[in-house]
């Protein structure tokens, strides 16, 4: 099914969790000189107006990133972030970040994953996207086709990773964030990972999924902990207790192979503060366990 678009649910809170963790693994790969490559499965369309129809519908990003724009005290690693989001303007790099004339935009902008990394790219460094919804993957298109150090596939992000097994430059990360509009997305993504994995252990790769009051994340954590990698596997999730209505999500969460070194206690800091500054369905909280202890 390719139904689900996300700019009506951009900038909330999970994705400030999600992105604020894969700035976290970013700055980490950017502290050595040797290259590294970023493959992102489900790239959506890049970036997001949040004055649009779209993101006015469900208005969820007042209570992620606008309020945590609003609150005080935020960690300074998270803070950097959050830096990086305010000066996030596509209208001053026209063409190159695929604004066009006919377009109307509102603005503010909201960054996603291709853009967060593409901000953290150096010249040697990659980034491959894939995006199979045929209006997504158009509009990624003319958004990064001026960047020689961006490849953009059309195509089922859990098959091509496999395919792409293991890349060419063998220090990086993967990031998988399905819409999970059908349940069979838990399977598919837990086999992906895992088929992955096995072609590429030393690599780090992040999967993001929803908790649902009816969910299936509990399997999917039973799943990805099986892969006995020896950088661990780390679950980090902010969630409230409970999501009112069958169906809602009422929180969300990272599995994660092959972190960084302290990846887990800084995203605890950032994910606590979430918690406290964000809207959530009611009072939230933020974990890390690790599924499989780092070696």
């Amino acid at each position: 099914m390719l139904s689900y678009l996300h700019g009506y649910h951009a900038g909330n809170f999970a994705d400030l969790h999600k992105h604020a963790a894969l700035w976290l693994i970013l700055t980490h790969l950017r502290k050595k000189k040797k290259p590294f490559c970023v493959i992102d499965t489900h790239a959506g369309s890049g970036w997001y107006d949040l004055g649009s129809d779209q993101a006015a519908k469900t208005g969820e990003w007042h209570g992620g990133i606008g309020a945590a724009q609003a609150g005080k005290n935020a960690p300074e690693m998270l803070q950097d972030y959050m830096d990086h989001v305010s000066r996030f303007d596509p209208i001053t790099h026209g063409r190159e970040y695929g604004v066009r004339d006919t377009d109307e935009y509102a603005g503010p902008f909201y960054p996603g994953s291709p853009f967060i990394v593409r901000e953290m790219l150096r010249d040697e460094d990659e980034l491959v996207l894939m995006e199979l919804h045929p209006r997504e993957n158009e509009t990624l298109y003319h958004r990064v086709k001026r960047d020689p150090r961006i490849h953009l596939h059309k195509r089922d992000g859990y098959e091509g990773l496999v395919a792409m097994m293991p890349p060419a430059i063998r220090r990086g990360l993967v990031l998988m964030d399905p819409s999970y509009d059908v349940k069979q997305d838990y399977q598919r993504a837990a086999h992906s990972l895992q088929s992955a994995w096995d072609k590429w252990p030393t690599g780090t790769f992040m999967l993001w999924y929803p908790i649902l009051e009816d969910g299936f994340d509990a399997d999917l954590r039973k799943s990805i902990g099986a892969i006995k990698s020896q950088g661990g596997v780390l679950c980090a999730e902010l969630a409230a207790d409970h999501g009112g209505a069958k169906g809602r999500m009422r929180g969300a969460g990272l599995l994660v192979i092959n972190p960084p070194w302290q990846f887990d206690q800084d995203l605890d800091v950032i994910g606590s503060w979430l918690a406290k500054t964000c809207k959530l369905p009611g009072p939230g909280h933020h974990t890390t366990r690790w599924l499989v202890p780092a070696e």
